[in-house]
């Protein structure tokens, strides 16, 4: 495949797809990175090749794109359990995709599990503007039209019929979730924000009111948000996985075996002895 839809000089117009660009432009170090996609489809095979990556590993449910660019790979996996040993890539991407997972959070640590340097997704998030959306039929909670347009068969939970929930995040979760699954190092964390209207009023029928209501967002409110960036749809997270002793939580150190343990001495100087108790 080397006739590219997108290049430096043509970069994609439609809202999401220039967010995901603009993200990964911003965030992925150019040169022989190894990067992994999971969810992966056509839209995210014409980003990474348009933004001249070469060593890329493209995963989803089902059947693979048609063609490739040389150099690059497709496997069939699941997000929940990815295929890989740890840190088998430099960096793992995702856009869209972890909203359709049983288990965001599981993809989300699978992800950081075979990543050496970083993990990047790109989701919706939870503002309080898109929960007044929610509640007024702008948007979906549950994402039934991509099933609806995938002929009922496909586009849901897992890549099943069932339409899935619409996971929504913020920092602070993905901050915990990667807490929890890994206490004993300090991450750093990075977010942008972007706005892509809901497409929802477009396709209801008997949406009129809806799509009145959209067109005067798009007029009104979209230069308004930009002023209040975390309002905004679009949401991308960066997690940089760290590395070395600087990076280790005060109370860790460096155990013989070369993995993470409790610094003993840490504490005795900091708490006193455990309460003994009669017996």
């Amino acid at each position: 495949m080397n006739n590219r839809r997108f290049s430096e000089a043509n970069p994609p117009r439609e809202d999401r797809i220039r967010f995901y660009w603009d993200t990964l432009r911003a965030w992925l170090p150019r040169g022989d990175a190894s990067v992994l996609v999971v969810g992966a489809e056509q839209n995210d095979a014409d980003v990474l090749q348009g933004l001249g990556y070469h060593d890329v590993t493209l995963l989803n449910l089902g059947q693979g794109l048609a063609e490739l660019p040389v150099g690059w790979r497709f496997v069939v996996g699941n997000g929940h359990a990815l295929p890989f040993t740890e840190n088998a890539f430099d960096f793992v991407v995702t856009h869209a995709t972890l909203h359709h997972c049983r288990s965001p959070h599981q993809a989300l640590l699978e992800m950081y599990r075979v990543a050496r340097a970083g993990v990047i997704f790109i989701e919706a998030r939870d503002s309080v503007l898109m929960r007044c959306m929610e509640w007024s039929g702008m948007t979906q909670s549950f994402e039934v039209t991509a099933v609806h347009y995938n002929d009922g068969r496909k586009g849901g939970v897992d890549d099943t019929a069932i339409p899935n929930y619409v996971y929504r995040w913020t920092e602070r979760e993905v901050q915990k979730t990667i807490s929890s699954y890994a206490p004993h190092a300090r991450h750093a964390c990075a977010f942008r924000y972007g706005m892509a209207l809901p497409q929802t009023p477009d396709v209801l029928r008997g949406g009129g009111l809806r799509r009145y209501l959209l067109a005067a967002l798009r007029l009104v409110g979209a230069p308004m948000l930009r002023l209040f960036r975390r309002q905004q749809n679009l949401f991308a997270a960066f997690v940089r996985k760290p590395h070395g002793a600087d990076s280790l939580q005060p109370w860790i150190v460096v155990g013989r075996d070369g993995e993470p343990d409790f610094d003993v001495a840490w504490a005795r100087k900091r708490y006193v002895a455990a309460p003994t108790h009669d017996r």
